[in-house]
C-alpha cells in the first residue's frame, strides 16, 4: 500500500463529527444522569425548599414589623426581592461546587480520555458540561417558585417586575457555570478547580465592593456651601403626639460660602457594575409607587433589598452637590433638578462577566483538544 492510497485518520475522524444538538444533547444526558442517580442532590433540594420557607416567613414578619398593618402596598414586593436575593446569594455557592468538578473530576477519574475520543468536539464537550451544570443549578430556582407565587398573592408586585428578576438570577447562575466549568477544564486538579472559581465569584461579589471601598476617598472633593437654618424649636416626639412633619425640615440657607468636603463617586461608582447582586438588582425598573407624604405614614413602605441596591448605584452617579445640603446656597429640594434614576450600568457589569467567562472558555476548549501536544505531570490519562 502507497502512502497515497493509505487513509486518512483526520479527514475520516472531522466527516464523522455529531452535529451540534446530537452531541449537546449526549453529554448533557449523561451529565444529568450523574448527577440524579444519588440520592443527596434531593435532600439538599428538600433542604433548600424548608431554607427559603423560612426566609420568606421572616421577610413577611419584617415587613409587617417595618411598616405596619394598614398600607397601601402589599409585602408581595419586600417577600419577592429577599427570597431572589438568597437564592442568588445561595446559587454563588453552590454553583462554582457544581461546575468546577466537571471536567477536573473526569480527568481525575480517567473518564475524561474516553470522552474526547468519541465524535464529539471539544466545544461541544466543554459547552454540554457547562449547560448540565447550569440546568442542575436552576433546579434551586425552581424549588423556590412556590414562594414566589405565595409573593405574588400577597400583592404589590408587578408581573413584568417579576420576570426580569427571574431571568436575570437564571443567567447569572449560567455565567458563574460558564466561569466553573472553564476553570475544571483549564485546572488540571478538582480541589484547586473549585477553590480557583470560589475566588473568582469572590473577586464579582466582594473585590467590587473592597475596590470601591479602598478607592472612594480618593474621590474627595470641595462644594461651596452655607448653613441650613432650622425652625428654632424641634417637635418633640412620643407615640401619643401628632406633628407636622415639615417642622422638621430646614427653612433656608444663610451665612457665607465656605468649602465643604464630599465624595464626587460618578468615576468609581462603575467598580460595582459587575457585582452579581447590582447586575440583577439594576437591570429591574424600579416600582412606580404613589408619591410618599410625611403627614400620612401608611403612604410609606420599605423597599426590598434588591430595589435598595439598585437605588444605591444609581445614587451614587448623582454629583457631589446632592450630598452637601446647602451647595451654592441652596437647599438640596430647592436645587435645579436632577436626573434621579442614573444610567443603569447592568449591561456593563453583566458584559465584564460575559467577556471573562468567554476568554476562559476558549482556554479551557483548547485544554481539551486530543492528542494534547503536553500534558501536566501526574495527569492520569485512562
Amino acid at each position: 500500500m502507497t502512502m497515497d492510497t493509505m487513509p486518512q485518520e483526520p479527514t475520516v475522524r472531522s466527516e464523522g463529527r455529531l452535529g451540534w444538538g446530537a452531541a449537546l444533547g449526549n453529554v448533557i444526558q449523561m451529565e444529568l444522569r450523574q448527577r440524579l442517580r444519588t440520592r443527596s442532590w434531593y435532600v439538599m433540594l428538600a433542604v433548600w425548599f424548608v431554607v427559603i420557607g423560612l426566609v420568606t416567613w421572616g421577610s413577611v414578619a419584617s415587613y409587617n414589623t417595618l411598616a405596619g398593618d394598614d398600607l397601601f402596598f402589599g409585602p408581595g414586593r419586600f417577600v419577592f426581592e429577599a427570597v431572589v436575593g438568597f437564592v442568588l446569594f445561595f446559587g454563588l455557592l453552590v454553583a462554582p461546587a457544581m461546575s468546577a468538578s466537571t471536567v477536573s473530576g473526569d480527568r481525575a477519574g480517567g473518564t475524561l480520555a474516553i470522552v474526547q475520543v468519541t465524535l464529539a468536539t471539544p466545544g461541544q464537550l466543554l459547552t454540554g458540561k457547562w449547560l448540565a451544570a447550569w440546568i442542575a443549578a436552576l433546579g434551586f430556582l425552581v424549588a423556590a417558585l412556590p414562594y414566589i407565587v405565595l409573593a405574588v398573592v400577597l400583592g404589590g408586585l408587578d408581573v413584568p417586575g417579576l420576570v426580569v428578576f427571574v431571568l436575570m438570577v437564571a443567567v447569572e447562575l449560567g455565567v458563574i457555570c460558564a466561569l466553573g466549568t472553564a476553570v475544571s477544564a483549564i485546572v488540571s486538579r478538582t480541589l484547586f478547580a473549585v477553590v480557583a472559581t470560589y475566588l473568582l465569584v469572590a473577586l464579582f461579589s466582594l473585590g467590587t465592593l473592597i475596590g470601591f471601598a479602598l478607592t472612594a476617598p480618593l474621590t474627595m472633593t470641595t462644594v461651596p456651601a452655607n448653613q441650613a437654618v432650622y425652625p428654632d424649636e424641634q417637635p418633640l416626639v412620643d407615640d401619643e403626639t401628632e406633628y407636622d412633619a415639615a417642622e422638621w425640615e430646614p427653612l433656608r440657607c444663610a451665612g457665607p460660602m465656605v468649602p465643604q468636603e464630599t465624595l464626587d463617586t460618578r468615576s468609581t461608582y462603575w467598580m460595582l457594575a459587575a457585582n452579581p447582586f447590582v447586575v440583577v438588582a439594576d437591570a429591574v425598573p424600579h416600582p412606580e409607587k404613589p408619591p410618599y407624604d410625611p403627614d400620612d405614614p401608611e403612604t410609606w413602605a420599605p423597599d426590598g433589598i434588591m430595589t435598595s441596591i439598585s437605588t444605591g448605584v444609581r445614587y451614587l452617579q448623582q454629583p457631589p452637590e446632592t450630598n452637601v445640603e446647602c451647595a451654592n446656597g441652596q437647599l438640596m429640594d430647592q436645587g435645579p433638578g436632577e436626573d434621579s434614576e442614573g444610567t443603569p450600568v447592568w449591561p456593563l457589569g453583566l458584559g465584564i462577566q460575559v467577556a471573562v467567562a468567554a476568554a476562559l472558555f476558549a482556554w479551557g476548549r483548547q485544554r481539551l483538544v486530543a492528542p494534547a501536544a503536553r500534558l501536566p505531570r501526574g495527569t492520569r490519562v485512562a
